[in-house]
């Protein structure tokens, strides 16, 4: 059976996999991808019907590239229609949940003749119609498919041609000739218009030809292979370094923690993020005034260590301000899916039992011995310098420990999702923390864990890492 469908979507599969502009891509980080142009994937088979699939075209294209050449398709039939709702399904990306209905065997007939009651058009069975239809394309399996497609052929010779333009523009990349690279990328571009991987390399030409970034100081000479991107910079107006997180997908939220479930794959793209938590000095130079409470004679170095006693509305009015006087704006607070991704950097954070090289927290944070007395007081820790312990892979410090950290998102269930309003700056409700402080226990360091407090509450052990967008080409 399997081999009677393959040659007409086989091809197609791999096609439509790269055809379709961020096929499984969903901007969780900060920003959602924009309806993706109009490409030729409506010369492959079922190629035009990946929109009318939603979510499910994301995983089961095969299923979708089936389906796409039935008349189920323009009947209407869709795949909600036969397998349900099935919302703990897509929500759940590990496939620990299946669909609400999955039929198999004898449950295939039960499920077409929902709709044909009346049996099959041609032999009026009510059983077995899976031994005269493919379950998904419809087609009989004892009959061999068309093997010649002119749709397919002309793909294909597109595809060729997109390919070797491709491949040359990877080659000037590597000769960092980045205007004929560019010229590449561009025509290809031109053949399969939205393709993610061509965009991305134009992207990266443009950067490279033309790398300052309004508002920021690049310092040293790295760039990211990826983006093109300067991989530090400083914002001049604070004398503050920031970090480039490079984009890329991450299972976000953790199965011990009942408010981190379902852990669930999310996609981040690329941002600069403070190499540190904004200090004392840099908040009282922007706003005038030093709200912390660690400060003064008992704190001989406090102007480096970071700002506290601040509130999320605090921090918005920080942000405005620097960005009214910062040239291309865009500073904001991370997401909580963007501070999980960098906080994890590309793996999992370090190993409780070594987070004294990385984190100030309640074990190394007493600022007098320890006493049954003493270790009541709410002053008997105390924050530290930033920067003092050792970064994690991407050169972020203290990102647990020391402060915890507001981010942008309002406290609401997973799955993590930008467009459901928790991303929103004016909705009410109380905003995420994260990384815990300087007073707190080592679990309460985890990566994953998530605290909340309402915006304008403003505690000691709470401060705020700068975040800003990658300001357009």
């Amino acid at each position: 059976m399997a081999r009677l469908i393959a040659a007409s979507v086989t091809a197609a599969v791999l096609l439509a996999l790269l055809v379709v502009p961020g096929r499984g891509r969903v901007g969780y980080g900060h920003a959602v991808d924009q309806e993706p142009a109009a490409s030729p994937v409506a010369l492959a088979p079922g190629g035009a019907d990946f929109k009318a699939a939603g979510v499910c075209a994301r995983c089961h294209v095969v299923s979708v590239l089936e389906w796409g050449i039935s008349r189920h398709v323009a009947a209407k039939t869709t795949c909600q229609k036969c397998h349900g709702p099935s919302k703990e399904h897509v929500a759940n990306e590990r496939n620990e949940v299946k669909p609400d209905r999955l039929p198999r065997g004898a449950q295939i007939a039960k499920t077409c003749t929902s709709c044909h009651d009346a049996g099959c058009p041609k032999t009026q069975q009510t059983v077995s119609c899976q031994k005269c239809h493919h379950v998904h394309a419809l087609i009989d399996p004892a009959k061999r498919p068309q093997a010649e497609d002119e749709r397919l052929a002309k793909l294909h010779e597109r595809w060729d041609r997109f390919g070797r333009h491709m491949a040359e523009g990877e080659r000037q990349v590597q000769r960092a000739k980045w205007q004929a690279a560019q010229k590449e990328f561009q025509e290809a571009l031109r053949l399969i218009p939205g393709n993610h991987r061509a965009a991305m390399q134009l992207a990266l030409c443009k950067r490279r030809q033309n790398p300052a970034l309004p508002g920021f100081k690049i310092t040293g000479s790295q760039f990211d292979a990826r983006t093109g991107l300067p991989a530090e910079v400083m914002v001049t107006r604070l004398d503050l370094a920031m970090v480039l997180v490079p984009p890329g997908e991450f299972d976000m939220g953790a199965d011990h923690l009942a408010d981190a479930r379902p852990v669930h794959t999310v996609a981040v793209e690329a941002f600069y993020l403070g190499k540190c938590e904004v200090t004392q000095a840099q908040w009282k130079a922007l706003m005038g005034t030093n709200p912390s409470i660690h400060q003064g004679k008992a704190f001989g170095n406090a102007e480096k260590m970071p700002v506290e006693n601040i509130s999320w509305d605090d921090c918005q009015a920080f942000l405005k301000r620097l960005n009214e006087s910062v040239p291309g704006g865009g500073f904001r607070l991370p997401t909580e899916a963007e501070w999980e991704y960098a906080c994890r950097a590309g793996g999992e954070a370090p190993d409780p039992k070594q987070l004294d090289q990385f984190a100030w927290f309640r074990d190394n944070s007493l600022r007098r011995p320890s006493g049954e007395q003493t270790s009541q007081k709410p002053d008997a820790w105390a924050p530290r310098p930033v920067g003092t312990k050792k970064p994690n892979r991407w050169g972020l410090y203290d990102m647990q420990g020391n402060v915890s950290e507001w981010c942008s998102s309002l406290y609401q269930p997973y799955v993590y999702d930008p467009r459901d309003g928790r991303e929103s700056l004016t909705k009410p409700g109380q905003h995420v923390l994260r990384g815990g402080h300087f007073a707190d226990s080592v679990e309460s360091l985890d990566p994953t864990l998530r605290h909340s407090e309402r915006a304008p509450r403003r505690l000691r052990w709470n401060g705020v890492r700068l975040a800003r967008t990658v300001p357009e080409l």
